[in-house]
């Protein structure tokens, strides 16, 4: 039988559908600021980087911590608001009988939010590894080791599940094999093979292309 005895996912793109809700209230809250950045732009460019680097890109010192809490806070209220599983995810899960982690570069309180707020919780038996328990976010690999030293397991009995450039990158950065997922309503055409540019082993489009790949991985002798 397969190897693989836990898989790790990402949370926004892949488990909750709030990457393009979050692409474009932060969009706004950069227009309102005096940054004008397009929508694609920022889906291709930012999906998965934190809400602080991107604020840190593009106004560095100019804007004062306090006002980066700020806008930080406003733009995940509002993404809270609406957040909502992946289709067929909750099924996914239901029926994946393997011990389950959510790695994010959202913070916990968030996370723990949007699996709550879908029924999702129960899944990952309290799981959740999140960026601001490591110094650096993905793309760095710091939260990806951090989860596989905590889970006490070799990074070839992991499978990480990740729909972001960034998310992919520090996986295999740390060693660990990545199916990509491209299901979510923010992905652009193309994303599949950029995914697989850096690094992951397939792909999948929706929960149901999902269900199978990981199927076939967890079967392979």
């Amino acid at each position: 039988m397969s190897s693989i005895k836990h898989i790790l996912f990402d949370c926004d793109g892949v488990l909750v559908d709030t990457e393009y809700t979050a692409a474009i209230r932060m969009c706004s809250a950069l227009a309102e600021h005096g940054v004008e950045v397009e929508l694609d732009y920022y889906l291709r460019i930012h999906s998965g980087t934190t809400f602080s680097a991107i604020l840190e890109e593009y106004f560095g010192s100019s804007m004062s911590l306090e006002d980066k809490m700020r806008v930080m806070n406003k733009v995940e209220d509002e993404v809270a608001e609406s957040v909502k599983a992946v289709e067929g995810m909750p099924g996914l899960l239901d029926n994946l009988g393997i011990d389950k982690s959510v790695v994010s570069n959202s913070s916990i309180a968030t996370v723990s939010h949007a699996l709550a707020t879908n029924n999702l919780t129960h899944h990952f038996n309290n799981r959740i590894f999140s960026s601001e328990q490591v110094p650096s976010a993905k793309p760095a690999p710091d939260l990806y080791l951090f989860a596989v030293a905590s889970l006490q397991l070799a990074p070839e009995e992991i499978l990480v599940v990740e729909d972001s450039r960034t998310g992919v990158q520090a996986a295999v950065y740390a060693g660990l094999k990545v199916v990509g997922f491209t299901g979510a309503s923010h992905i652009l055409p193309g994303h599949s093979e950029k995914l697989i540019e850096m690094g992951a082993l397939d792909t999948a489009s929706s929960a149901a292309m999902l269900s199978d790949k990981l199927s076939i991985l967890l079967s392979k002798e």
